[in-house]
């Protein structure tokens, strides 16, 4: 594009004072920035020194009401649950046998988990505990025979030696 003379010079002047408005924007705007951080660390002190002794006076005005509603809404939820759990027990216990009689054990196992991760149910005995508990008292039961033989007197076994 040509431009005339009068035109370019026009228009680097213009560049020119564009450009010093910017320079002198950021100036105003990293001032601004410090007058916000000042005015923050006024608030934050300010804040410290008579909001908050307010706030925890609230606080500790309302504490043993908020302590009370808590405490009642445990009792309640207490008294619910000992009230539910025998139904809800039922309830899991039945399910499971229904599972269990349309041959979906997988479905009632995921029950039977839930039942015993939440406590209404206890954990299924497995056959394994009592397996092992036998083969325990087997062992045992041989360790003190072999004690028992090592350590009985019998005069049969022992030979006088002669003089």
């Amino acid at each position: 594009m040509n431009l005339s003379r009068k035109r370019r010079r026009e228009l680097r002047k213009l560049r020119k004072n564009a450009q010093e408005l910017l320079d002198q924007q950021r100036v105003v705007l990293g001032h601004a920035g410090e007058v916000l951080g000042q005015a923050g660390g006024q608030a934050r002190r300010l804040s410290d020194e008579h909001l908050m002794p307010r706030v925890d006076g609230a606080i500790e005005a309302v504490r043993p009401t908020v302590d009370r509603g808590v405490a009642s809404a445990r009792r309640a939820a207490d008294t619910v649950r000992r009230a539910t759990t025998p139904f809800v027990a039922s309830a899991l216990a039945r399910t499971i046998q229904a599972l269990d009689e349309i041959d979906n054990p997988k479905a009632a196992k995921k029950v039977r988990g839930f039942g015993e991760r939440s406590g209404y149910l206890k954990p299924k005995k497995s056959a394994g505990g009592v397996i092992a508990l036998g083969l325990g008292v087997v062992a045992a039961a041989g360790v003190g025979y072999a004690l028992w033989q090592a350590f009985r007197t019998d005069d049969e076994l022992w030979v006088a030696p002669e003089n």
